[in-house]
């Protein structure tokens, strides 16, 4: 895991099962869903981070390779999903577009196996923030969050 320097914190869920590092500038917020963790970057809003840990029973990897089976299930659901590498996680990525309340949005996910762990992790920006090229690099920053995440 990156280790915690000035520009960079520790956040550690309640339950202590899990931790990962933060940029020294995103904050927690509560968005009202339950076991779900929500950031931002306070300085200049880059768009809405939530990470969901879903826990899964011991052993289910061992039963036909469910988290494999579990992220070719995500693949194959999901138009222009991708597999990709994060640290030492296999990841599907994909993104998808939403209107809430008018708004044109952009939901960016990943889905993330540890273990028994699930971790379902979204990034949501407004479409046009999104559309540009410059966007590469908050969606490296977010990629580097959910590289760092560590059961504990």
């Amino acid at each position: 895991m990156t280790a915690c320097n000035s520009k960079s914190k520790e956040f550690e869920a309640p339950d202590r099962k899990f931790k990962f590092i933060l940029p020294a500038d995103w904050e927690e917020y509560d968005d009202g869903e339950e076991n779900t963790y929500a950031f931002f970057n306070e300085k200049t809003w880059t768009g809405n981070l939530r990470i969901t840990p879903i826990s899964r029973e011991a052993g289910a990897d061992q039963k036909g390779n469910e988290s494999g089976n579990l992220l070719e299930s995500e693949l194959s659901d999901n138009k222009g999903a991708v597999r990709l590498k994060l640290g030492q996680f296999d990841c599907v990525h994909y993104r998808k577009a939403i209107n809430q309340e008018g708004e044109e949005l952009i939901m960016f996910y990943w889905i993330v196996m540890q273990r028994n762990r699930l971790f379902v992790c979204s990034l949501t920006v407004d479409k046009t923030r999104a559309d540009q090229p410059a966007y590469r690099s908050i969606i490296e920053e977010v990629q580097q969050i959910i590289e760092s995440i560590e059961g504990v």
